[in-house]
């Protein structure tokens, strides 16, 4: 037996809003089989076939262009577009991985803090998101099997580092305008120098040692948290404690 569906009946067969189903009909992917004098229109069981053809293109990734095409034809060769639509799924996938890893990274960060400063925050987010770019890079200025070392750590570490320099530049900015030798501002520098020789897993000399004498830092690529003025006041601790630590300064 036939049926024929005005669009609210069809709506709620389908589970597909008027408003999506009045789209379809403007890009003539769905039309409606009948149009009354006072413009109602009124779908058949046929159409209920069409929609469903619509619905598990769509779940595969198929543009509504490309699902017009297809439902032009009588034969559909998919094996490509399948193949194609897979491994776009696939990047999107390994995308959406990505975003919860960095979510979840993220919620570690600010893990009782209720308030975060946006600088700092945004600057360790994107260091999370580029950090394949970021190991490019360091290659270019330290030696590839160093790198490697400081990309081999376990999540829970890489969770806890970030989290500890999170914290650190908190610290840090509370303190800008201090006199940069006093031992407040030199115990956080400290700290930040603890931070870095356990991620190197060298001591800070050494480290020093491996550095070019120049540096050409990337804005894009290292977004600072501080301001150019906070970054010298900055400079001038770490310069003040590492001199008093014994550290050759490049440059110096």
């Amino acid at each position: 037996m036939k049926h024929n569906y005005s669009i609210g009946e069809f709506s709620k067969k389908t589970n597909v809003s008027i408003r999506t189903l009045h789209y379809y009909d403007e890009l003539n992917i769905l039309k409606p089989s009948f149009v009354s004098e006072k413009g109602r229109r009124f779908y058949s069981d046929n159409d209920l076939i069409e929609l469903q053809k619509i619905i598990t293109l769509k779940f595969l990734g198929f543009t509504l262009e490309e699902i017009k095409t297809l439902l032009r034809s009588n034969k559909w060769n998919l094996q490509d577009s399948l193949s194609y639509q897979k491994k776009e799924m696939m990047k999107k996938q390994q995308q959406i991985e990505k975003i919860i890893n960095t979510l979840d990274r993220a919620l570690h960060l600010i893990d009782q803090n209720k308030e975060v400063d946006p600088a700092i925050f945004t600057s360790l987010i994107n260091s999370i998101q580029m950090e394949e770019e970021h190991k490019e890079w360091l290659k270019t200025i330290l030696n590839e099997n160093r790198v490697n070392q400081l990309f081999k750590i376990s999540d829970e570490k890489q969770k806890e580092i970030e989290r500890t320099f999170f914290n650190l530049s908190v610290k840090l900015k509370k303190l800008v305008g201090m006199d940069p030798s006093c031992d407040e501002v030199q115990a956080v520098v400290e700290e930040y120098i603890k931070l870095a020789e356990d991620v190197a897993n060298t001591s800070i000399h050494s480290l020093m040692e491996e550095l070019p004498d120049q540096i050409d830092d990337d804005p894009w690529l290292f977004p600072s948290p501080f301001t150019v003025e906070e970054e010298e006041w900055i400079a001038k601790a770490f310069e003040i404690y590492l001199k008093n630590s014994g550290v050759e300064i490049h440059g110096d």
